[in-house]
């Protein structure tokens, strides 16, 4: 009886120390599972840095840490100058009366569904503009609401991300060591198979940072192109919205189709034809990028990942994008082996 309440004592202790410790590390959480996300994506340009400098651990990890703090805070300043230049235009505009929109053309009423509606609000628009941002109160305060909590998370997100890179810098001038630290944990938690469980979760998150981030990325440089040489206004952060939409998996349609019915109102039908049929190819491109990116170079079947990546997002955000596939191709290896196990065991029977 004595031995088993001071098991019972042990264990609660533990339980308590763990608990403790847990909420201690809590705060710091997201921007530690950034920092090996990090550490895991650049990891090939860290080693071509480290034999470029003869083997220099901390060396090439300090520069590599460098470059990549450079791009994150010259680009968080391009985008927030953006964003501020394009607000000032706005609102200067719209306080001076110099912001005017084009009247519709007369074929806008004929678009089947909206056309009606979207012409006489557009031509309210064009020729009274207070009036029009009056009808539309409700719907811009929402907006405005929005951009504003979108503004502040993407602050947020930079500061999440230059400690998260500083964090990476340090794995990787140890990268040997936490390569070993890892398998040697998840050899404890799950026995001989840790290390191919630790690669497979090296694979899996580059695979995602290829497959998600990186279609993302293509997918925007091709729409944004599109933007450019169109002259449509505020090209560079349409270009934006589209690569975010692109990251969570919403389509960039959602952005392209109001783009597409300015050009139709402005250029001619040649043009604006030639124009939709460019952003269409683009805006949907994801669907025979993914393919050949996601999921390439990893024993994880490619609707695993995807399921993962996106099951992530909705359940913790961005950060589940990449923790997502992680723990989901886990889950699948393990129940593959208890699968393959059970099979072993009938076929001795």
């Amino acid at each position: 009886m004595s031995w088993t309440l001071e098991s019972a004592l042990r264990i609660a202790l533990l339980f308590l120390v763990i608990l403790i410790s847990f909420l201690i590390f809590r705060p710091f959480l997201i921007v530690t599972v950034w920092g090996v996300i990090l550490a895991v994506t650049f990891y090939p340009l860290f080693i071509w840095l480290k034999k470029l400098l003869k083997g220099k651990n901390s060396l090439a990890a300090g520069i590599l840490s460098a470059i990549l703090l450079s791009i994150v805070i010259l680009f968080s300043l391009f985008i927030v100058g953006r964003l501020i230049d394009n607000i000032t235009f706005i609102s200067h505009g719209l306080k001076d009366g110099s912001l005017k929109i084009p009247a519709p053309q007369e074929n806008v009423k004929d678009w089947p569904i909206i056309g009606n509606s979207l012409h006489e609000f557009w031509q309210m628009a064009s020729s009274n503009m207070e009036a029009a941002i009056t009808k539309a109160g409700p719907r811009l305060k929402d907006l405005a609401e929005w951009m504003l909590n979108s503004i502040k998370g993407m602050i947020g997100s930079i500061f999440i991300f230059i400690f998260a890179i500083i964090i990476s810098g340090v794995l990787l001038s140890r990268a040997d060591q936490s390569y070993s630290f890892s398998i040697k944990t998840f050899e404890k938690l799950i026995g001989k198979r840790g290390k191919l469980i630790v690669d497979n979760s090296k694979a899996t998150i580059k695979s995602v940072v290829k497959g998600v981030i990186g279609v993302a990325l293509i997918q925007a440089i091709l729409v944004g192109l599109g933007f450019w040489v169109a002259g449509i206004p505020g090209a560079a952060l349409l270009t934006l919205v589209v690569f975010i939409l692109a990251l969570i998996q919403v389509p960039p349609m959602l952005v392209v189709l109001p783009v597409i019915i300015y050009v139709f109102s402005k250029e001619s039908n040649t043009v604006a034809i030639i124009f939709t049929i460019y952003e269409i190819i683009a805006g949907a491109s994801d669907n025979f990028l993914k393919p050949l990116l996601l999921g390439r170079g990893i024993a994880i079947p490619m609707l695993i990942v995807l399921i993962g990546a996106i099951g992530g997002m909705i359940l913790m955000g961005m950060i589940g994008l990449f923790i997502g596939p992680v723990i989901f191709a886990l889950a699948y290896q393990l129940f593959n082996d208890w699968i393959k196990n059970d099979e072993k065991e009938v076929k001795v029977e």
